[in-house]
């Protein structure tokens, strides 16, 4: 009976699921101004298909964002620089974006990003992303 009960503990550590920690490095940050937003998206950028976000004080060069707990899997990362503090990424008269921005496997540069070409894989024990802000 005790072996049985040891056995099964094992079983169910070894199929647990585990978490990672996801390390964004924001290249390019032209400021000590405002902060930079993170979210990471698994089923499109909208904020709300986002299930983790952080943000850190800007700095001139890099910033680094660290979320621990994330769950293994694919997903598609949009960051950007809020300058004014605003708490939003701005857009200009015609909808393009006024404040620094990027996308995972730096999408997005000549047209709106495609949310499949943007997706990466996050693994255990962690995965390190680098994202260039224009």
């Amino acid at each position: 009976m005790r072996r049985a009960g040891w056995v099964l503990l094992f079983t169910f550590a070894a199929s647990a699921p585990q978490a990672a920690t996801l390390t964004i490095r924001a290249e390019g940050v032209g400021s000590a101004q405002g902060m930079v937003y993170a979210g990471i998206c698994d089923t499109s950028f909208e904020e709300a298909t986002c299930p983790y976000r952080d943000r850190g004080a800007a700095k001139a060069g890099t910033v680094e964002l660290r979320l621990r707990n994330v769950k293994p899997g694919s997903y598609s990362i949009a960051v950007f620089h809020d300058t004014n503090g605003n708490g939003k990424l701005d857009r200009n008269f015609i909808g393009l974006p006024s404040e620094p921005y990027g996308f995972s496997n730096d999408v997005g540069r000549r047209g709106p990003p495609n949310f499949e070409a943007a997706r990466i894989v996050v693994r255990e024990p962690s995965t390190t992303i680098v994202i260039p802000l224009r």
